[in-house]
């Protein structure tokens, strides 16, 4: 039975879209926290939980960043929470901005605005890995687009192209030969939202697999730490853009993995949730650093199941009180992630992930599914439905004289995109 936190708290959780958010709602709900969801789709996953006592349709933070700021900003002056998660990249952003304000009306852990961004850059975070001695892949920086030509005569190919912004495989390109690197590089330099922002990265490429190390800090200090290693994952090598998040991952203690997370971020004094994410290579078993995400991860799920229950922590430490311990986590733990990030794995490699769906009778493995909590997956279906939409019209574009795209029709679950469904303004629907 999950204790309960007593004195009640109240905590408002964005980012309701998000299988992680979804994950934070459960946990909290769980721990007797009264929950406030807030997203810009209607149709949110949080939103359906039956522990979520508050629904907040609001802008965009990609698209309209000063207008969500400004409804967050309302919201905490006249309503009391007494923590604010966080779980998108784009609100992640907006918070950093505007910090002291919001540390001053609600908990709010997280450290100045110079730190995130050393953190959430990852020109940044490899600098700085490199100065106090964690691996990091051989890594080019750009000062103009005129050195890529140079640039590509001095590479050993292949190499991977990314951007300084972003998570998880968006923003990537692997380049296989030389003749395709300048393409890759101006595809990537151009689609930044604003061309004042450094040139993406060149990295050489590491065969190898997965890991993050998620950690609670005070200035620096771990309160609780988590790690993982990915089951499987869209190699970069796949070149599938849509593919962006691993579908199985276990619990894992790997010291190594531990000093290198911690030291980082020890270094940036860290306060909050951070994950930071390393491939360990099938070359010489060391755990090179790919960025750090700072905010809580998409391997939430699996971090609950094992026993590290991160959101419940984090509230505690927002609201001041006395944060317990958290036992140590149960290793081996699997979780199979079958609707609530994407189904690519189904068409890519559909005996793996039939092999999937069965692994979850194991004693030992968890997955999305959640019989206590069934209506979010009304909107996996709907957001499972559009991924599928799509991969079938990447798939048929490149195909010669590729027929128009069909639309796969979902046991009566409509196939909208989420696009369709942002909310155009601020409201609050519950």
């Amino acid at each position: 039975m999950v204790k309960r936190i007593a004195p009640a708290l109240c905590a408002l959780v964005l980012d309701a879209q998000e299988c992680h958010a979804l994950a934070g709602v459960r946990s909290l709900g769980c721990s007797g926290v009264a929950v406030g969801a807030a997203s810009h789709k209607l149709d949110a996953m949080g939103f359906r939980s039956r522990f979520c006592r508050q629904r907040f349709a609001v802008p965009s933070p990609a698209e309209q960043p000063e207008t969500y700021a400004a409804w967050l900003l309302d919201t905490l002056r006249h309503q009391r929470f007494d923590a604010l998660l966080f779980f998108g990249e784009a609100s992640a952003n907006v918070i950093a901005l505007h910090r002291d304000e919001i540390q001053s009306l609600t908990g709010c852990p997280l450290p100045p605005y110079e730190t995130f961004i050393t953190a959430d850059r990852k020109d940044l975070a490899l600098r700085l890995a490199r100065r106090i001695g964690v691996p990091v892949p051989f890594t080019s920086e750009l000062g103009s687009l005129d050195e890529g030509p140079e640039l590509a005569r001095r590479l050993a190919f292949p190499v991977i192209v990314k951007a300084v912004y972003g998570s998880g495989g968006h923003e990537v390109r692997f380049v296989r030969e030389r003749a395709d690197f300048l393409a890759a590089l101006h595809q990537l330099a151009s689609s930044r939202p604003n061309p004042s922002q450094p040139l993406p990265v060149v990295q050489e490429y590491l065969p190898g697999r997965g890991y993050g190390l998620t950690a609670l800090c005070r200035a620096g200090e771990p309160l609780a730490v988590f790690m993982h290693r990915r089951l499987a994952e869209h190699d970069v090598m796949r070149g599938e853009a849509l593919a962006h998040a691993s579908p199985g991952a276990e619990s894992v203690d790997e010291p190594a993995l531990r000093e290198a997370g911690l030291r980082l971020l020890a270094a940036l004094r860290w306060d909050g949730v951070a994950m930071v994410e390393f491939r360990r290579s099938d070359i010489d078993g060391r755990f090179y650093l790919m960025e750090i995400n700072p905010r809580f991860a998409g391997s939430l799920d699996l971090a609950v199941a094992a026993g590290v229950d991160l959101p419940r922590m984090y509230v505690q430490l927002a609201a001041g009180l006395p944060v317990e311990p958290p036992p140590t986590p149960r290793l081996g733990i699997k979780y199979r992630w079958l609707l609530s990030k994407n189904v690519t794995p189904a068409f890519e490699n559909p005996l793996g992930y039939a092999r999937s769906v069965f692994s979850t009778l194991r004693p030992d493995t968890r997955s999305d599914l959640c019989l206590s909590d069934p209506l979010p997956h009304y909107s996996h279906l709907r957001n499972a439905a559009w991924w599928v939409r799509e991969h079938l019209s990447r798939r048929d574009r490149h195909s010669p004289a590729a027929p128009e795209p069909a639309v796969p029709a979902v046991a009566g679950v409509p196939a909208a995109t989420p696009a369709a469904e942002e909310c155009p303004a601020s409201t609050r629907i519950g």
